[in-house]
């Protein structure tokens, strides 16, 4: 299997780097997606989708053995099973009016990171989670996160909007 993901790499160094990558983590993701989905073959397919992922978007990594590698790959991860997990639910989510990206960060910029972390597990489904940490913490676009998750882009902004509209209910009512 890994073969397959070694044919998106362009040079020898980047493939050995991947191999060692695989070898790192690979038990890793897969315990966090069985303990997501509770299905071996579903986490399996969580574990094959995030290196597929990676792979593609292999110049993302600059160290394989490091904290913020480990947390990116469970993050990707994280947000496969609860994708699997949701379809096998049926979840959907109601609309929304637009996205108030910038007015919303204005107000999240009065609190201190470790603040709405310390909240996040509190307040927040996992869902939620990932796409915060995805579109904030390593910057992806709605569309990009959409596109890993293969859902549609307006799914992603609001989910990312539902979450902002709890924390801020949290601050301000302490709920």
């Amino acid at each position: 299997m890994i073969g397959l993901f070694l044919n998106l790499l362009d040079t020898q160094t980047e493939k050995e780097k991947f191999i060692e990558l695989y070898n790192t983590y690979k038990d890793l993701l897969y315990w966090i997606a069985l303990k997501r989905t509770n299905n071996i073959e579903d986490a399996e397919e969580c574990v094959q989708e995030t290196f597929f992922y990676v792979a593609k978007h292999f110049k993302k990594i600059v160290e394989v053995k490091s904290k913020r590698t480990k947390c990116y790959l469970s993050t990707i991860v994280t947000g496969f099973s609860i994708d699997i997990h949701n379809k096998s639910n049926k979840i959907s989510i109601v609309s929304t009016e637009e996205d108030n990206d910038l007015t919303d960060l204005e107000y999240f910029e009065n609190f201190e990171k470790i603040e709405l972390l310390s909240v996040f597990d509190e307040v927040l489904d996992e869902e939620s989670k990932v796409f915060l940490y995805l579109k904030y913490i390593y910057g992806y676009k709605s569309s990009e996160i959409a596109q890993i998750y293969k859902v549609n882009d307006s799914y992603i902004r609001k989910k990312i909007q539902y979450a902002k509209e709890k924390l801020r209910k949290y601050f301000e009512e302490g709920k």
